[in-house]
């Protein structure tokens, strides 16, 4: 029993392993004990930390729902029962609700009265320095020309490579522009070898090569990306935000700057980083590994904490954590995950806390999951979806 202790408390603590993670999906459905002994666990966490999911109330729904469902065979509804308790307690990461009162400082943030520009379309498009614009498609491989017919980059599957170009003709860098529209992420990897991972909708505006760079090697970024920089000593890589720049020779750190977010967060996983507002560089933070530097944007003061980085690098692995999130910020970090639109017409819940977990999940499930914490109702019409009590 001790080696399932362990991995109930990894999993609450957001640090097992997909190995472990099967390993403990499989033991929980062996026999209803193990299904409520891990039941009683992640009830027993949710009270340390003064919680109010009802995950019985929450069964009980669930429980509700299958049997509406009369074409659904008798023969496979114990099946049901503990797969279905597993997937309310395990898919939603003891997924909690916690009412804040809101302080005078909180700044209200709706959903629905959001207007952060979304993507027409859902197209991942490169504008090279030419000025040719191209469609990309997440599958497949291809080569990406510019106007004259020239190879500048090679893609496969949703990576797209560029290499240093070898020709020195422009005295200034040419800089290509990618932008990654809503429910997709894309990988690039610039032409001096650093790997960068963008979040859904996020552009990035980087030189075609760094050889004419004499200084910096300089990115501009709106959204979210994961960076693996890779070393020059010589020629440091600065990431320029909104008010932002963050100065690395070499190592591993993932931006969240989306223009419509209150804040800029700078989360170091691997090195170290200097962080400074762009208009006063000589005031910056540096950052060692598990550090966070937060920008506000209204207050315009950094914030700097020890953080969980697995929480802020989830993306990557198409994994949704909630980590304190009010219901209204959840619906914000959705539309962009998914490619949706909410409307709110449920205000009250704007304010109410969750915390949780997803892998892989669809945009439905994870909204009948909430409203099991949480009631409401929901009409999806295409990618709109109206929320109501």
């Amino acid at each position: 029993m001790s080696k399932y202790h362990l991995l109930i408390d990894k999993f609450i603590n957001r640090t097992i392993s997909s190995d472990e993670r099967k390993t403990l999906e499989k033991w929980i459905l062996e026999s209803e004990a193990n299904l409520n002994f891990f039941r009683n666990r992640i009830k027993e966490s949710n009270r340390k930390i003064s919680v109010d999911f009802d995950a019985d109330l929450a069964y009980k729904r669930f429980s509700e729902n299958l049997k509406s469902r009369n074409k659904t065979p008798k023969l496979f509804h114990a099946v049901l029962k503990y797969a279905a308790m597993f997937a309310i307690l395990f898919a939603i990461g003891f997924l909690a609700k916690r009412q804040l009162l809101p302080t005078s400082s909180e700044i209200s943030i709706d959903a629905v009265k959001n207007e952060q520009k979304k993507p027409t379309g859902n197209d991942i498009i490169i504008k090279l320095a030419d000025g040719t614009a191209k469609v990309l498609s997440s599958e497949g491989n291809e080569k990406v020309t510019d106007a004259n017919g020239k190879i500048v980059a090679s893609k496969g599957g949703n990576t797209l490579v560029f290499d240093e170009a070898k020709e020195l003709s422009r005295i200034t860098p040419a800089y290509n522009e990618v932008f990654i529209p809503f429910g997709q992420t894309f990988k690039l990897k610039l032409s001096d070898g650093t790997m960068v991972w963008l979040n859904a909708g996020s552009k990035l505006r980087f030189p075609q090569n760094f050889l004419n760079s004499v200084k910096n090697r300089i990115v501009y970024l709106e959204g979210e990306a994961f960076f693996d920089v890779a070393k020059n000593k010589n020629k440091p890589f600065i990431v320029n935000t909104q008010e932002v720049d963050v100065k690395v020779l070499g190592t591993k750190f993932n931006i969240s700057s989306y223009e419509t977010d209150d804040y800029i967060a700078t989360t170091l996983v691997e090195g170290s980083v200097s962080v400074y507002e762009t208009r006063t560089p000589e005031n910056d933070i540096q950052l060692t590994p598990s550090f966070q530097a937060k920008y506000d944007k209204f207050g315009n003061h950094f914030n700097k904490a020890k953080v969980d980085t697995n929480i802020y690098t989830a993306w990557m692995q198409n994994r949704l954590v909630i980590d304190n999130l009010k219901f209204s910020e959840l619906l914000v970090k959705l539309e962009r995950r998914y490619f949706v639109k909410f409307v709110n017409k449920a205000e009250s819940l704007n304010d109410e806390i969750y915390k949780g977990e997803f892998v892989n999940e669809d945009i439905e499930t994870i909204l009948k999951t909430i409203s099991l914490s949480t009631a409401f109702e929901y009409e999806i019409n295409q990618n709109v979806i109206t929320i109501t009590k």
